[in-house]
């Protein structure tokens, strides 16, 4: 169930005092890549209204900025004029309506209906077509065969299919669903109704089936963590972090310099913080690196056959974006005491903007490592680091993921994903596994091969986690070459001493094909992106690395409608020829998708990559086996990669950091 969307809703309400707050934007905009303001947000709504066409019933779905040309960016001089456009999604009736906005004239610049896609979902829908199921007289027998006579404490809620599953689908907007009943908790996460659900028709609004199988009690283990006592642990002595003298970075604008380090920063509502014009100042010479880095996509799908758990399968993004994938941070806990925090604007369902409080914090943090050292002679030589911490926390259903982009002394970008929340469970008639099958022993299928007991009568049920990142690499300009450097085992002759060694062969991926990476531990390789028309003074190409963590492919059946939705799940690496509408990995209208837009589609054409404008597509996965600690909220779980320069610099460039941090 993801009822918890009513909770997070109202966090975001009003505004609490802070300390360290930076407004969001109220003026005109300064830069082409600023986020959009509220008198853009106003604009939209007006223009909208003008035009004759927007009825009482008319959902605006999203309002995104859109990004200038990059010729354009690239170009523009501060102070000089630039014209501003928004693209609008609206949902009308089953109908799913693109219009352009130009901001800058005040005029609706195109409109175009779209045919057999569906809008992204805003909360009002899944909440009122939940409402919708709790009063159908089959659910209500469902729920009267099971005891449960208190309609005020069962919630109901609809979810869509992330992918073209049913073939009454076709030209429809359906949705399923199911209940919890959240007597004696918060929230209904761990309370689910088993064995009760429902398909339905969200424009027709009309109940199409109710699936009421075996009666299986709610589970009632503990999970309200709300609860739990706030103790410090036996020898915890006050800990503090301040800067008296104020941060070390400045942030004005949406621009952030910090060190060498000089980027932008807006917050998007469908994904999240975007970093733009990604400079390096070496020697007073400004260097490009990155023209502009976000997380592009989410999919989550779960690894259970019944029908109430083969739907879900979320391409969380692309679906809930609508009211913004971000959610307050939390002072203290989230971002530390020396943080500054970033306001957002977002707009509700009629387009009207609201302030969202403390979406984004930027803080500077010591860990105690060093950015290098050596011994020898009885002597330590060495330099402490200090890193620029970038932090967001979307939340989308049930879990919360912190977004960290990591900026280094050293040139080094750590794009980190911290996972926590809630995990879902299903209701078993059984309180506890199975002895047979706890040391794997049992044979043939068991429900234990889907989940994990993580308290009484209630399983977590597995499922996989894979974030797309779209990093648009501009190292020292915009025409890059993605070279694999790989790794290969040499036989040595016996006069060596030595039977084998590896030696590096540097491999150019002409096409899109060629770029395509997965990671296998006995075919190493090193992802460089290199400028092939700048040479460094040892005669290397300049280039950045993309130096890959722990992560994983998809298991699934590429045939499975799903998979052809998450396809990008299926390498860790892509690398595409840059188009500015290519934004997204599942494609614009995920919902209901047949697997005709995205990465994996875009990527058939075989495109050349080879000294041009090229994008990567890193893909972040983990597949999550739940346990027991992860109930009744699960501890932060990191994962990582690295965007680390590469002969890019002619030495070490923290060899002169200060002796303190």
């Amino acid at each position: 169930m993801r009822s918890d969307f009513v909770c997070a809703w109202a966090l975001v309400v009003a505004i609490l005092a802070c300390p360290g707050r930076l407004a969001a934007q109220t003026a005109a905009p300064q830069h082409p890549l600023e986020g959009l303001t509220a008198g853009e947000y106003w604009t939209v709504h007006e223009v909208l209204q003008a035009s004759g066409k927007i009825t009482p019933d008319t959902i605006v779905s999203s309002v995104l900025l859109r990004e200038p040309s990059k010729e354009t960016v690239l170009a523009w001089r501060a102070g000089a004029p630039f014209t501003r456009e928004a693209d609008v999604v609206l949902a009308h009736k089953g109908v799913v309506t693109e219009v352009r906005v130009n901001l800058s004239e005040h005029k609706m610049e195109t409109w175009k209906d779209v045919k057999g896609v569906q809008a992204p979902i805003f909360l009002s829908e899944l909440v009122e077509m939940g409402e919708l199921a709790k009063s159908d007289s089959r659910m209500q027998a469902g729920f009267a065969k099971r005891g449960l006579k208190d309609m005020s404490t069962i919630e109901c809620i609809a979810l869509p299919f992330g992918y073209f599953a049913l073939p009454e689908m076709e030209g429809h907007r359906i949705l399923y669903g199911g209940c919890a009943d959240i007597a004696g908790a918060f929230l209904s996460w761990g309370r689910e109704i088993p064995g009760l659900y429902f398909e339905l028709d969200a424009v027709e609004k009309k109940i199409l089936k109710v699936v009421d199988e075996e009666v299986v009690p709610v589970p009632q283990s503990p999970i309200n963590f709300e609860e739990a006592p706030a103790k410090a642990r036996p020898g915890t002595t006050p800990l503090s972090i301040v800067q008296p003298l104020g941060p070390g970075f400045e942030f004005k604008n949406g621009d952030v310099t910090w060190q060498n380090w000089h980027f932008r920063v807006r917050l998007d509502e469908r994904v999240g913080p975007v970093v733009n014009l990604v400079r390096l100042d070496d020697g007073g010479k400004q260097r490009s690196v990155m023209y502009e880095g976000s997380m592009s996509e989410l999919f989550v799908p779960y690894m259970d056959p019944a029908l109430s758990w083969a739907t879900r399968t979320f391409i969380d993004a692309g679906e809930f974006f609508p009211g913004g994938v971000l959610r307050p941070m939390l002072v203290g806990v989230d971002c530390p005491s020396n943080a500054e925090y970033m306001d957002g604007l977002l707009p509700n369902e009629q387009g009207i903007p609201a302030v969202q409080p403390r979406l984004a914090c930027l803080f500077e943090t010591v860990n105690g490592s060093p950015a290098w050292r050596h011994f020898e002679q009885d002597q330590v030589w060495g330099r402490p680091m200090r890193t620029l911490v970038l932090r967001t926390a979307a939340v989308i259903g049930n879990y919360d993921y912190l977004l960290d982009w990591r900026f280094e002394q050293d040139g080094s970008i750590r794009v980190a994903v911290g996972a926590t929340g809630i995990i879902e469970t299903k209701g078993a008639k059984e309180k506890t596994p199975a002895a047979d099958h706890v040391m794997g022993g049992a044979s043939g299928e068991a429900k234990e091969e889907y989940g994990h007991f993580v308290g009484e009568n209630s399983v977590a049920v597995n499922h996989d986690h894979f974030f797309s990142f779209r990093l648009d690499l501009d190292v020292d300009g915009q025409n890059n070459t993605f070279m694999a450097d790989k790794l290969e085992k040499r036989e040595l002759p016996a006069s060596t001493h030595r039977k084998s060694i590896w030696v590096v062969k540097p491999t150019i991926a002409h096409t899109e094909r060629d770029a395509m990476i997965d990671i296998h531990l006995e075919r190493p390789s090193m992802w460089m992106f290199v400028n092939p028309n700048v040479r460094g003074p040892l005669g290397y190409p300049t280039g950045y690395e993309i130096m890959p963590g722990t992560t994983a492919a998809s298991l699934l059946d590429p045939d499975d409608g799903v998979q052809r939705v998450g396809g990008f799940s299926t390498h860790q690496l892509w690398v595409t020829p840059y188009q500015p509408d290519e934004l997204y990995a599942s494609g614009v209208y995920p919902i209901e998708s047949k697997g005709d837009d995205g990465l994996a589609t875009w990527t058939k054409a075989n495109r050349p990559i080879e000294n041009t404008d090229i994008v990567a597509w890193y893909t972040l996965g983990f597949h999550h086996v739940p346990r027991a600690e992860d109930w009744p909220v699960m501890p932060v779980m990191w994962h990582d990669f690295i965007i680390r320069p590469y002969d890019f610099f002619p030495q070490n460039p923290v060899l002169t950091l200060p002796t303190t941090p």
